[in-house]
């Protein structure tokens, strides 16, 4: 068996973990795509723009609730949560256990729905 300078095998271990980390970040940037064309889906089949304008979906142009443009760079969701992936992921689950007696309906959606639409929401900065 050949034996590689320790140099040589660092260059190829660094290399090597550059590429492998580049590859995952790919593939996460993939998958959040793909999570966010799944969750403007889940957003117009569940109806929210019956109550909010929401920038690409169409039909999306109500006013009952806030317009939802720019959400993924604001600060607080529902005037009450830091916005954060996760707490808007709660807010979009719960919102009536966040917020009893606010406007916006509790939708049955499972946690992996939320995140999706979560992931959309995300891209209206």
């Amino acid at each position: 068996m050949r034996k590689i300078a320790p140099q040589r095998a660092l260059r190829i271990g660094v290399t090597l973990g550059i590429a492998f980390a580049c590859s995952g970040c790919d593939v996460a940037r993939s998958d959040s795509k793909t999570e966010a064309r799944q969750g403007a889906a889940l957003i117009s089949s569940l109806g929210c723009g019956y109550c909010h304008s929401i920038p690409g979906i169409d039909g999306a142009d109500a006013n009952v609730g806030p317009p939802l443009d720019h959400i993924g760079s604001r600060v607080y969701v529902a005037g009450v949560l830091r916005n954060t992936p996760e707490n808007l992921q709660s807010w979009v689950r719960h919102p009536q256990a966040v917020v009893p007696g606010n406007a916006m309906p509790d939708l049955p959606m499972s946690e992996a729905s939320a995140r999706k639409i979560v992931a959309y929401l995300e891209t209206l900065r």
